[in-house]
């Protein structure tokens, strides 16, 4: 049984993502120097050094803007694709197409009728399943990546840190960090959801049963 409920975890996530950007514009020290990015660097040796304080801005305004629209995209889908309160409203209106004392005729023409209205309503599950699988996925590597090349960039002095540049500048353990505990959170929303449609299926197929 589902404790917390997906729109309540993709919700909680986008203002999450909010209030990131918001630290990444006003005060990043906050994210980059906060002690969950410190510990997981430090258990993982991900111990590249420090952007500086002169570098900081145009980066980290960049990534607020990417979360800022991550954000928003995920909070627009959330108030225009119908939640699974429309399924169950949806039963009442169901039950009457599955009545064999009905004409031939009009079984005919409702025969399929039932099928279109399940997808129709399960449409966001099959919208979310596939998002948060995808971002599970992407969060996921670019966590490996970074863990993968830990070794090969422990640059000896700040200039040459500077000068990295490319995918190499995302060996970071602020990059791992969020990188990593994304994967975890659409991990969790990925499970949630399943489960979700799960239940909602099998109490459609039970009522179908019944009726």
């Amino acid at each position: 049984m589902v404790l917390i409920s997906s729109k309540t975890l993709i919700q909680a996530h986008a203002v999450l993502l909010l209030v990131i950007a918001g630290y990444l514009v006003k005060n990043p020290e906050a994210i980059t120097d906060s002690d969950l990015v410190f510990m997981l660097g430090e258990s993982l040796n991900i111990n590249y050094p420090s952007i500086s304080s002169a570098q900081k801005s145009n980066p980290f305004t960049f990534c607020a803007v990417l979360l800022f629209v991550e954000a928003v995209i995920d909070l627009v889908l959330l108030s225009n694709i119908p939640f699974h309160e429309a399924l169950d409203e949806a039963l009442p209106f169901i039950r009457p197409l599955r009545n064999g004392n009905l004409p031939a005729e009009d079984l005919r023409v409702l025969e399929t009728l039932p099928e279109y209205i399940t997808k129709s309503l399960t449409v966001y599950w099959n919208v979310w399943v596939a998002i948060s699988g995808c971002r599970f996925l992407v969060y996921g590597a670019i966590a490996f990546f970074v863990y993968a090349g830990r070794g090969e960039y422990m640059l000896s002095s700040y200039t040459s840190a500077v000068a990295t540049s490319g995918l190499n500048s995302l060996k970071h353990r602020v990059v791992f960090s969020f990188g990593f505990m994304e994967m975890m959170i659409w991990f969790w929303i990925f499970s949630t959801l399943r489960d979700e449609r799960q239940e909602r299926l099998t109490k459609l197929l039970e009522d179908a049963r019944e009726n």
